[in-house]
């Protein structure tokens, strides 16, 4: 058992949008079980998006690698997924207004007895 976990912790898990609140709970829980973790952020140069990444990772005993992605942009999480088997993809392009705005009309739209909603 002990050899399949530190297989397993060989083996990068990724979590997109890295730095964001629930990510970052999961980037802290896996690093903390010494996994080596795949990260991407937007910006790995800003501070304001990585400092807290990598305070986390000073602390563990597992890896971090940040990467930058842009999740318009389908290439960019090319190198992030490399020899991943597992993703937690917690990353959004949209606000979490417009995320509940584009809920709602799919909700609206999908409902049989009106005509799909313009949103």
């Amino acid at each position: 058992m002990f050899d399949e976990v530190s297989q397993a912790a060989q083996v990068p898990v990724l979590v997109t949008g890295g730095n964001g609140y629930v990510a970052s709970w999961i980037v802290k829980d896996l690093l903390d079980r010494g996994m080596l973790v795949h990260a991407t952020v937007r910006d790995v140069t800003d501070p304001r998006r990585t400092r807290h990444l990598l305070e986390l990772a000073e602390r563990a005993p597992g890896r971090l690698v940040l990467f930058e992605a842009d999740l318009l942009d389908s290439t960019s999480f090319d190198a992030a997924l490399s020899g991943c088997e597992i993703v937690f993809h917690t990353a959004s392009p949209f606000t979490v207004l417009y995320a509940v705005s584009g809920t709602r009309c799919e909700t609206l739209s999908s409902r049989r007895d009106t005509a799909p909603a313009t949103c």
